[in-house]
């Protein structure tokens, strides 16, 4: 998704272009060398706010951009906004500390909340401090809803949901519209006057059409006398084109064209006929200019009154009607409404029953899933489940959704936030994405250090996860870990150093045999034989589990 990074001036980077390629990449590199600046300088370009603290010491601004492909979804979102585009993306960003701060998408300037909506949907970045919405409670359901592919259930929930509600809203109005003999007065007035005025549906219209048509009539009929009389006139066009065809006919070498243009001689003439029949039902069928003038005028009048559209003054009077019934036949019209809403409840309510059994069905499903990737990771103790609660009818139906876990033999089933060690909290967000990425259509997911409190066997399992996630988008992943940095498809190491008393960030994209260095440098050891040896031996059993079938 995301092709190419520039940054300038941006914390301890001065001036850094990189290149991304698909699949599984990792950063690496020694502490504080900036692996996490490359991350939080492709957050700001999908939207996340800033201030002049990222500007590095002694610059007044700083500037970034980067290159994205477009997915459907994006092409969709731009093609709203009226944002043109080709077959990438190119945002840039500017911070400024004198305020001129800019974000623009193809030249085109944004807000950072349109930014943030454009890649919401298809990114998503996790790092050991975010409060990421797996986590969240209040998204589990939709979570859920998504594993269903519910997406056509939901809508027709919602329909009839809303359709309850304002039924509900209906009766409502109905029992708390006490009786009041002066407002009913004041209805029965207004509704004598639209029903006095009877207007039809898009007859003003036709009759704004009919206006200008009248008033320009005595230049439609000069337009047709004058078309009549070129055609019927002595030696006209009805008398030329006649012998012409009869001439052609009468010569056998020209019969043929002859016969062509008598079909074109009797077309003609049906057409002549069909003006001359509209000329004289006009010269038959005069209109009074001074009514339609009047009954514009009187719709006009009425918009005003009543604030809305001619058409929408037909159902102002049928509002009228229901209400003077309320009044008149208070107690049938009460039990019709209330009929109405129960049915109206029942039927929303049996739509929300069948959200609800393929939530309960599916569930198991996932919790089977979920167990699946938490065992590869080593949580073999581990209980993954989906609490559905049942409560009052709202707009996603009637069920209450949270994911709970369990992360040992004996320990109770708890929310997901609870979960206390770092490490198994690392693994058990790393399981949860590799079944939703791919559900919920990410196109990029970012790891930053994701990896924090584990170490041998289960760093290896974290690396082939993250491959396995990579099989469906792209998977950047920053690490300190040997294990992990094996499972990259691709490796970049993030370098620091100093130069006139000022520390700048650089960056390069790895080698086969720079990469085995590397990984034994993240091992702890000193290099030698023996900890390349080992390097070497751990790259090709990860790249081997992570790429091979």
């Amino acid at each position: 998704m995301i092709k190419s990074l520039n940054i300038k001036n941006y914390a301890i980077v001065r001036d850094l272009e990189l290149y991304f390629e698909d699949s599984f990449s990792v950063f690496t590199g020694e502490t504080g060398a900036g692996k996490s600046i490359i991350i939080g300088a492709i957050s700001l370009l999908m939207g996340e706010r800033a201030d002049t603290s990222v500007i590095s010491s002694g610059q007044d601004y700083c500037l970034l951009e980067a290159s994205f492909s477009l997915s459907e979804k994006m092409k969709e979102k731009l093609f709203e906004a009226d944002i043109e585009y080709d077959d990438e993306l190119i945002v840039r960003r500017r911070i400024s500390k004198d305020s001129h701060n800019y974000c623009k998408i193809n030249q085109q300037s944004v807000s950072l909340s349109f930014l943030n909506e454009l890649f919401n949907e298809e990114s998503d970045i996790h790092s050991q401090r975010d409060n990421q919405y797996l986590l969240n409670k209040n998204k589990h359901l939709k979570l859920l809803d998504t594993y269903c592919n519910n997406e056509n259930l939901l809508i027709e929930y919602k329909e009839a949901y809303q359709y309850y509600l304002s039924c509900n809203k209906e009766y409502e109005n109905l029992l708390n519209n006490e009786y009041d003999e002066a407002r009913l007065d004041f209805i029965k007035y207004n509704l004598k006057e639209l029903q006095e005025a009877d207007i039809k549906e898009n007859e003003e219209e036709e009759l704004l059409n009919k206006e200008k048509y009248y008033k320009n009539i005595d230049k439609y009929r000069e337009v047709i006398q004058n078309a009549l009389a070129n055609y019927d006139e002595e030696k006209g066009i009805n008398e030329r084109l006649y012998s012409l065809y009869k001439d052609l006919e009468s010569n056998e070498a020209t019969k043929k064209i002859g016969e062509d243009i008598a079909n074109i001689y009797y077309e003609l003439e049906n057409k002549i006929n069909e003006l001359r029949s509209s000329f004289n039902g006009e010269e038959n069928n005069e209109v009074d200019i001074n009514y339609l003038q009047e009954r514009l005028y009187l719709i006009s009048k009425l918009k005003r009154k009543y604030s809305c559209d001619s058409n929408s003054l037909i159902s102002k009077k049928e509002e009228l009607e229901k209400e003077v019934r309320s009044y008149d036949d208070r107690e049938t019209v009460l039990k019709e409404s209330k009929e109405k809403l129960d049915l109206a409840y029942a039927n929303a309510k049996e739509i929300a029953n069948s959200l609800h059994e393929v939530r309960v069905k599916e569930s198991k499903n996932l919790e089977k899933d979920i167990k699946k990737e938490l065992d590869d990771l080593l949580l073999k103790n581990s209980e993954f489940v989906v609490d559905i609660v049942e409560n009052e009818l709202n707009n996603k139906g009637y069920d209450e959704v949270e994911f709970k876990i369990s992360m040992n033999k004996g320990e109770e089933l708890r929310s997901l936030n609870k979960v206390a060690s770092g490490g198994e909290l690392s693994r058990l967000m790393l399981g949860l994405k590799t079944v939703f990425s791919k559900l919920k259509g990410m196109k990029l997911v970012i790891f930053d250090e994701i990896d924090t409190g584990v170490s041998g066997q289960v760093a290896l399992a974290m690396g082939e996860k993250m491959a396995k996630i990579a099989s469906t988008c792209q998977v950047l992943a920053v690490t300190h870990l040997p294990a992990v940095a094996a499972c990259g498809k691709y490796q970049y190491k993030i370098m620091k150093s100093e130069e006139n008393n000022v520390t700048t960030t650089s960056i390069k994209q790895l080698d086969l045999k720079e990469r085995i260095n590397e990984i034994a440098s993240l091992s702890g050891a000193q290099i030698s034989e023996t900890s390349l040896n080992a390097a070497k031996e751990l790259y090709q059993q990860a790249q081997k589990a992570c790429y091979e079938d």
